[in-house]
């Protein structure tokens, strides 16, 4: 052991024991062991935390959930335990390599056989080879006992968003369809190989149910293998349903031979060997019941044997069928242990949802006063009401080859591996009444009963009193700080308030807002579901279960993203349906009123449309149809934006607080995009041509001569009477007369050199352009007011990404992503340069790529998003990073600041991320997220930051979101001439 892990001490022995209570040595030094061992522990829990975050920080994962994450590593790593189980039989392996490689087969197919064979560890041995079999496929396999909720819902939605991340699919791309329909519109470049153990391992109250989930065809480049017990319910329901008998292949019993070798192999990896007459009793149960768990379960037991062990002794402990053999190693564990000892340790295993951990198996025995009595008299220990830890220490090595580790929430739990085990321990040890105190038993630890110091009677018969003892139980809050939630305590509780009236359960769990949130935000939403699913099996009828489960359902992609979200999904679904008949879902209607109180400060909508409500099918909207193509906001008004319609060749002004027109524009050919002059008048990009147009009296005022380039029409505005643009060759840079449309000056950025970006600052002195030709690719800076190149910006082995390029409003910085070329996967850095001297001002290197950046010389900051979803926001004077912004679970593209630079709007134009975030940039705190059923189609913030717009594929409106603390400044000022509101114009060209 490390010396700096040990703690040393001299101790006078005095009485032959440690005696506090009489010894002054001895109580001082008990309290310096306490005080020094607390801050030790302390210590390596802080240096624990700081190495999570830091590795948080780091991972090098992207697009990928922490939960998928923590689903992909507890499913490789049982994959790979399953290596020790896996008993050889080329025919199965053969036959499942042949139905991978026939691309004719377009059909599941499915491996059956009784419980203990193995069909885990022959469905291991396949994802083992997938990539020999098909070299460029990609192999997705799941076992359902060790997913995050250990259902086979959580596994098909888990196999969904990991095909999303390998094809590089929008995020929620999903969410509105089954397994089937995603495996039907997966591009057929690449075989996709998907393998699921263990369909029929399906709770009563699971989300996913039956077997209609399964394609009936597949596409050629699609193979899917799952494992199912044959004499399952399941099973028969395939059967009916895949009538071709090739669907099916029943993995074949193994021959004794390979049983006898099978044992022999498992004892020499556990070094260990057997007497000849030992061996000879091991091979006549073998050749009885050749079945690999019944195997295995003797190998185990002869780990055990001395070479003096008994004949009768051997005789006795074998069974010849695995249920026999099963209830033979209970019946050697209960005499080892014996009263209620075992008994009480195998019901508190079997009856936790997904396992139980050590300290909470610790915890509940030591409140389990008939577990106490039992292990003080089997031990001959004086009374104890706290369990040693060295009696589980001694049950847990007898059970150890039984149980399997894995961590569904980052605890290490444990649970038993075999089915064929736990269906036999629940009808032994979970039967009558017993289940039911377990699960009372389970719930008063995580209810937090007897912790705190509070001491739990005893009754002793010796005194014939009760005496109170401190149990020394750990407590059990919701949450331990403000961002950890105790995810054991919320995954478990509900499932063991089974003995509480329903009414109650819905009182303090289902319909209990404070309960909801946390449960949401510490484990996930499906866990709420589930709970959900188990009441409606006792009151199906209940109207008030039936529309939280739906909400709930609506809701969980969006609360899957971002849980804070609980709130504002509920009261923007529940609004219409609350105010038309809330007296039939009366604790609905408290839950809503709870969710709607004034004291939450979330989005508001201008219309509850925007979500789908419950009671009602898909909304009629056609979320293909992208009818407001972009969004402008004018610098003089927060109360007016201008939108444009491609396909439709309009312009609308809208007024954003009534979400009315007051300009409408038609016969556009092909609006595409606009600068404005001022708040009137705007220079409109039309099919590649640039175009004057005063919005207010509905008129074109000028048509600037020349055509733009069509990949690149990329201008700017000078000032009110000049735009900059770039040329149709990408050779020039044009000076434009606004009033007469002529070119006035013209930049030329030298021989055979094109330009591919164009930025102007927004006071009109500055102009960046990047240059595509020139290796490695510089930024060229011109003085607009002198009209000349004034640098000419390079840095060695690096090129600059234009897209990402931006100049301050005054002028005096330009920021832009680069990129060091030594590598296509090299990470980009961020620069800054300083106009007035041309050199770097500073240089950044957050470690991940830059997707987004946005700057504010006037408030000193720049933003910058990362494509792991996380913005910085840095201090430009000081060069430090002053706040990161975490909340987005993909990369966005795009971030709009307020004129004052206070708010940050941030999302993703591309839909990979559905939400928008809202950002005050003073603390860093988030204001308001809102994720939407399906991608917006545009997004834009008022100059004020107080109000959000959004343009819905398939809505004719604008829909408007503002935070409800907060009152929007609404203009007293028409748009234009007042006379003019509402007007429609033809366009004459």
């Amino acid at each position: 052991m490390n010396r700096n892990s040990t703690l040393r001490y001299q101790v006078p022995w005095k009485g032959g024991t440690i005696c506090p209570e009489k010894i002054k040595e001895h109580s001082d030094y008990l309290e310096k062991l306490c005080g020094q061992f607390q801050e030790s522990v302390q210590k390596i829990v802080e240096k624990i935390i700081r190495n999570k975050q830091e590795a948080e920080e780091e991972k090098p994962y992207k697009r990928i959930s922490d939960k998928l994450y923590r689903d992909l590593t507890n499913n490789y790593v049982f994959c790979k335990s399953l290596g020790r189980h896996y008993v050889h039989q080329a025919d199965v392996i053969d036959s499942v390599k042949t139905y991978m490689r026939n691309a004719s087969v377009m059909a599941p197919l499915f491996l059956h056989a009784p419980l203990g064979t193995n069909k885990e560890s022959i469905l291991a041995e396949v994802a083992k080879n997938c990539s020999a079999w098909l070299p460029s496929s990609v192999c997705v396999f799941r076992f359902v006992k060790v997913s995050q909720a250990c259902s086979l819902g959580d596994v098909l939605r888990s196999i969904c968003e990991q095909i999303a991340v390998i094809y590089n699919l929008p995020k929620g791309w999903q969410q509105k369809e089954s397994i089937k329909e995603v495996i039907m519109r997966l591009p057929s470049e690449q075989t996709l190989v998907i393998l699921v153990s263990g369909i029929d391992e399906v709770g009563s109250h699971d989300d996913a149910q039956g077997v209609d989930w399964i394609p009936d065809a597949l596409p050629p480049n699609v193979k899917v293998v799952m494992t199912v017990e044959r004499d399952s319910s399941c099973m028969a329901e395939l059967q009916n349903r895949f009538t071709d008998s090739s669907c099916f292949y029943a993995i074949p019993s193994i021959t004794p031979e390979i049983a006898e070798r099978m044992f022999s192999d498992l004892l020499k990896a556990n070094c260990r060997t057997l007497a000849d007459n030992q061996r000879d009793f091991i091979y006549s149960a073998v050749r009885k019941c050749s079945v690999p768990l019944h195997v295995e379960l003797l190998a185990n037991l002869a780990c055990d044997w001395t070479s003096d062990v008994s004949a009768d002794e051997i005789a006795h402990s074998l069974g010849t069928t695995v249920d026999e053999q099963i209830e033979r190693i209970f019946e050697k564990l209960q005499n080892i242990f014996k009263g209620k000892i075992f008994s009480q340790v195998m019901g508190y295993l079997l009856c936790a949802r997904h396992g139980i951990s050590y300290s909470e198996l610790l915890d509940t025995l030591s409140c389990d006063d008939g577990f106490l009595d039992d292990l003080s008299e089997t031990f001959h220990l004086k009374p104890v009401r706290r369990c040693p830890p060295i009696v589980w220490i001694q049950l847990f090595h007898k059970l150890r080859p039984y149980l399997y580790s894995y961590k569904p929430n980052g605890t290490v739990l444990i649970n038993f591996e075999q089915t064929s085990i736990i269906t036999k321990a629940n009808a032994k040890f979970m039967a009558d009444s017993h289940g039911q105190q377990f699960h009372k038993s389970l719930f008063d630890f995580y209810d937090g009963r007897w912790a705190n110091e509070k001491k739990k009677p005893h009754s002793s018969a010796a005194e014939g009193i009760d005496i109170q003892h401190d149990r020394h139980v750990i407590s059990q809050p919701v949450k331990y700080s403000s961002a950890v939630y105790n995810c054991r305590k919320l995954t478990e509780q509900t499932l063991h308030a089974a003995h509480l009236p329903l009414a109650e359960r819905k009182e303090n769990f289902l319909f209990n807002l404070d309960w909801l949130s946390a449960k949401v935000e510490g484990t996930d939403v499906y866990q709420v579901i589930h709970d959900v699913l188990m009441a409606l099996t006792e009151e199906a009828d209940d109207a008030d279960l039936q529309l939280l489960l739906e909400v709930l359902r609506l809701s969980s992609a969006a609360l899957e993203d971002d849980p804070s979200q609980l709130y504002v999904q509920f009261s923007i679904r529940l609004k219409i349906i609350m105010s038309e008949s809330a007296d039939q879902y009366p604790c609905m209607k408290k839950l809503y009123d709870k969710c709607t109180d004034d004291s939450l400060d979330y989005f508001e909508p201008s219309s509850y449309e925007c979500l789908q409500r419950p009671r009602t099918t898909d909304n009629d909207v056609d979320v293909t149809n992208t009818i407001i193509t972009k969004l402008f906001r004018l610098k003089g008004s927060n109360t007016y934006m201008v939108s444009l319609l491609y396909e439709r060749g309009e312009i609308k002004v809208w007024d954003i607080h009534t979400q009315t027109v007051t300009r409408t524009l038609r016969g556009l050919n092909c609006p595409l995009d606009t600068r404005f002059i001022d708040d009137l008048k705007g220079v409109v990009l039309c099919n590649r041509e640039l175009k004057i147009y005063n919005l207010d009296t509905g008129e074109m005022e000028v048509k600037i001569k020349g055509i733009m380039n069509q990949r690149m029409p990329y201008y700017e505005l000078h000032d009110q009477n000049h735009v900059v643009a770039l040329s149709r060759n990408r050779m020039y840079i044009y000076i434009i007369q606004i009033s007469t449309g002529d070119t006035l000056s013209t930049f030329k950025a030298g021989e055979d050199r094109f330009l591919n970006s164009l930025a102007v600052s927004s006071n009109g002195h500055f102009l960046v352009c990047g240059d595509e030709t020139q290796k490695p690719t510089p930024l060229l800076v011109w003085d607009l007011n002198n009209r000349k190149l004034i640098y000419d910006l390079r840095i060695n082995n690096h090129e600059f990404q234009t897209k990402m390029l931006t100049v301050s409003s005054d002028g005096h910085f330009v920021v832009c992503a680069c990129k060091e070329v030594i590598s296509d996967d090299a990470i980009n850095n961020v620069v800054i340069y300083d106009l007035t001297t041309g050199t770097v001002f500073k240089k950044w290197k957050p470690g991940f790529n830059t997707t987004a950046i946005a700057i504010s010389s006037e408030d000193d900051w720049v933003t910058t998003a990362l494509d792991n979803g996380n913005i910085l926001l840095w201090d430009l004077t000081t060069g430090t990073c002053k706040f990161i912004l975490k909340g987005h679970k993909s990369s966005i593209d795009k971030l709009i600041a307020s004129t004052d630079g206070s708010r940050l709007l941030s999302f993703d134009s591309t839909g990979f991320d559905r939400s928008l975030r809202l950002w005050d940039l003073n603390t860093g705190a988030c204001l308001a997220s809102l994720t939407f059923d399906d991608p917006f189609s545009n997004c834009q913030l008022s100059p004020d930051g107080s109000t959000v717009v959004l343009a819905l594929p398939g809505w004719e409106n604008i829909l408007t979101l503002h935070l409800r603390k907060a009152t929007p400044s609404v203009s007293a000022h028409a748009y234009g001439d007042e006379e003019r509101a509402g007007n429609v114009y033809t366009v004459d060209e």
